[in-house]
């Protein structure tokens, strides 16, 4: 059984009974969370369902019409025009005119519906059939995994009869205009193949055994395509989704953010504790990098030209270059929180977070702090 949610089936409001996130304006002055490049235009998601997007490389903005009033974690736009973003209650967004409007295509609580059932009968096949093996082939030693066989049938039981409780989204990523995945809270992954009119739950395939949060997913357009998550949590899948091997980075706390510079052929994993690791063969082997300072690294952008840029808590902006892999820091004034970051040209750097959008330059991130020559971290 596979779990597929239809644009059809979500039982959606009218039109004109959408719950809209108010056009406030103070939402320029919001939390933002992610940020992303649609054509020329930039497109900020955040928190009460406030969607913002300039035209002129972030100088001047407007807030767009979404119809949800919590937090929207991430956004990815495949062209100019079509783009999806992904929040709190495991809600699934899409937006064909550069997220100037935006419809609802997931409702977080059906799909958490549809994810039980598909769950209760995915765990009962599973304990039915070690069980039969191990009557059939009694084996001591696996009888404590019989028993968390049972364990998870029985709490799929559970949660069927109560009602769903949807988990959040964290980060969305589309390889083109059909295919795409969201990542979020407790281990989910969904999918679609048909640019977003079903989605399937695809969580079994990146199985984390506690239930760890899935934060950040990117890929390339050749169809390499990367995870990254809590307890070191890496996956990457080679073939476009079709299957999904998970890697060991060497680092088993929370990562926020995973970036592949396809300039250099470098894919970057970061988060927590100045947690900052790459690697040059797709994930097989990876070097840590350190960091100038100690810091936690939120989210970040790869400009054209193959350099880094990673942001976090307390105004915190490091630059990688590309070619040399030396590290700057710059602490912005007024120490804001950062979580995400976009390079829209050739001397700007838009920052999102605390307060909303803020524009910068580039050299000076760049020129500005402190210099690091690159070290392989002990």
């Amino acid at each position: 059984m596979v779990a597929l949610i239809t644009i059809g089936s979500l039982g959606a409001k009218a039109a004109g009974e959408q719950d809209y996130a108010p056009i406030a304006p103070k939402a320029l002055a919001s939390t933002m969370i992610d940020v992303e490049r649609a054509g020329e235009r930039l497109v900020a998601v955040g928190e009460r369902g406030h969607v913002l997007y300039s035209d002129d490389r972030g100088e001047n903005w407007q807030q767009g019409k979404m119809p949800f009033r919590r937090m929207l974690t991430g956004v990815h736009f495949v062209d100019s025009r079509h783009g999806w973003a992904v929040g709190h209650q495991s809600m699934i967004f899409y937006s064909t005119d550069g997220g100037v409007t935006w419809v609802q295509q997931v409702n977080g609580f059906e799909f958490q519906q549809q994810f039980n059932e598909e769950n209760l009968v995915r765990t009962r096949a599973a304990y039915e059939a070690l069980a039969a093996a191990l009557e059939a082939n009694p084996d001591p030693e696996r009888e404590l995994e019989l028993e968390d066989a049972l364990f998870a049938f029985e709490d799929a039981e559970f949660a069927l009869e109560a009602p769903p409780v949807p988990t959040n989204f964290h980060d969305v990523w589309f390889l083109d205009r059909n295919t795409g995945w969201a990542v979020g809270a407790f281990g989910r992954l969904a999918e679609t193949r048909d640019g977003g009119r079903t989605w399937a739950d695809r969580s079994h395939r990146v199985h984390t055994p506690d239930g760890l949060h899935l934060n950040a997913i990117t890929g390339s357009t050749t169809g390499e395509v990367f995870i990254a998550g809590e307890g070191g949590a890496m996956f990457r899948s080679l073939d476009a989704g079709a299957t999904w091997e998970q890697m060991d980075v060497g680092y088993y706390g929370t990562f926020f953010g995973v970036l592949h510079d396809a300039k250099n052929s470098v894919l970057r994993v970061f988060g927590l504790g100045s947690a900052l690791y790459q690697s040059r063969d797709q994930g097989v082997s990876w070097e840590p990098m350190e960091s100038p300072e100690a810091a936690t690294f939120a989210g970040g952008t790869v400009t054209d030209a193959g350099d880094t840029v990673l942001v976090g808590p307390g105004g915190m902006v490091f630059v990688i270059d590309g070619i040399t892999e030396h590290i700057q820091t710059h602490p912005q004034p007024g120490r804001r929180n950062y979580s995400s970051a976009l390079v829209p040209g050739e001397n700007e750097l838009v920052l999102v977070g605390q307060g909303g959008p803020q524009r910068v330059s580039l050299d000076q991130a760049r020129a500005a702090g402190k210099h690091k020559e690159p070290t392989v971290a002990q």
